[in-house]
């Protein structure tokens, strides 16, 4: 094991967990379309012209009906630089080879003469549709982000929510702090950053690992400090299929989409950041009763609704138009915030608001 490996190792364990606490599910190996590399902790998925490395592989809290059910795979690069247009268009390029992946044999074509063949000529298995994402420590170039919007490849650069000395942290893990740990105790630190398992952390195996993790300067730092926000993360989806990462401001978010007198009324106001307007908040609340406080979640609106509005010059009643077209209604998964044992909570608009903005009221 490298280095790099372990860095990129810890980059995968920090987006996997980030996707459960959100309310996803990890992708169990099938042994045949899917499969784990013994001793090693990798998944491999298949494609047309190989086996991908798959990073980290996720299932949505719910499915669309009338459609494959879908799958988020993330490719992860812990690269110390810039990510760039040539790694967006490989995440393309990997959406393709797995989406198009089929199993058809000498024998299935053989069979394809016989209009009375018993069976069909295709693989008897479960389909999935692949969404492939791009994850990284440092930030996406121009062009990437172009590049991505244009062909709807989630991106997440964990510097939009930890700090910057929790990533500078990251480019710490070279040799020589490999070099720092005994052989043994750093196998198992990587294991257990590839282990899938959602419930690792309570494994024997790992004790002599949370142990060092406690202690540790930089692994254990920088999971300390993600722990922290990763409390406050939700996932949103608009009705257009764009994903929002929502972040909240405060730690008292737990429990607040269970309370049943506030899920029929949640509405939700938006607002732009002035120094970044790729920056906004989101104000969830019950604006009907002001018994209750809104809670806050910032977010990056998505690259290709950002130059839409880029095209205005990002003027103010475009802006008011986007909210109004894009935002008018908000689907928040996490299994461990909505009532009723549902997956996601529907918050729309407060629509007095909006038009009251639009009135200049």
């Amino acid at each position: 094991m490298t280095s790099g490996q372990l860095k990129g190792a810890l980059l995968e364990f920090i987006v996997r967990e980030l996707m459960l606490n959100c309310g996803f599910t990890t992708v169990k190996a099938d042994g045949h379309y899917i499969f784990a590399q013994r001793g090693t902790g990798c998944f491999f998925i298949n494609g047309k012209g190989a086996a991908h490395d798959a990073d980290v592989l996720m299932q949505p809290p719910i499915q669309m009906p009338f459609s494959y059910p879908s799958r988020l795979l993330f490719e992860c690069k812990s690269y110390e630089q810039t990510i760039g247009l040539n790694v967006i268009r490989n995440g393309l390029g990997l959406r393709y080879d797995i989406n198009e992946f089929e199993i058809i044999t000498e024998e299935s074509i053989e069979l394809r003469k016989n209009n009375r063949r018993a069976n069909y000529a295709i693989a008897n298995r479960e389909r999935y549709y692949y969404q492939v994402g791009v994850a990284s420590i440092e930030e996406f170039s121009k062009p990437a982000f172009e590049f991505a919007a244009n062909n709807k490849i989630p991106l997440l650069s964990l510097r939009w929510f930890l700090s910057e000395q929790t990533c500078d942290l990251f480019h710490d893990i070279n040799t020589a702090y490999l070099d720092g740990i005994e052989r043994e105790l750093s196998n198992k630190v990587y294991a257990y950053l590839k282990d899938k398992r959602p419930d690792s952390t309570t494994f024997a195996e790992y004790e002599e690992v949370l142990g060092f993790l406690e202690s540790d300067e930089v692994i254990g730092t920088i999971l300390s400090n993600f722990n922290v926000i990763a409390q406050r993360c939700i996932i949103g989806l608009l009705e257009t299929g764009d994903m929002l990462f929502l972040f909240a401001t405060s730690d008292n978010i737990r429990g607040y989409f269970q309370e049943q007198g506030l899920r029929d009324n949640l509405e939700a106001r938006l607002h732009y950041s002035a120094t970044d307007p790729s920056v906004w908040t989101l104000a969830i609340g019950n604006y009907q009763d002001y018994r209750y406080e809104p809670h806050t979640f910032r977010f990056y609106v998505p690259e290709r609704l950002m130059s839409q509005w880029r095209r205005f010059n990002f003027d103010i009643n475009e802006g008011y138009n986007m909210k109004s077209e894009f935002f008018s209604r908000i689907f928040i998964f996490s299994k461990k915030y909505s009532g009723f044992g549902l997956p996601f909570t529907v918050v729309n608009i407060d629509s007095e608001w909006l038009e009251g903005l639009v009135n200049g009221s």
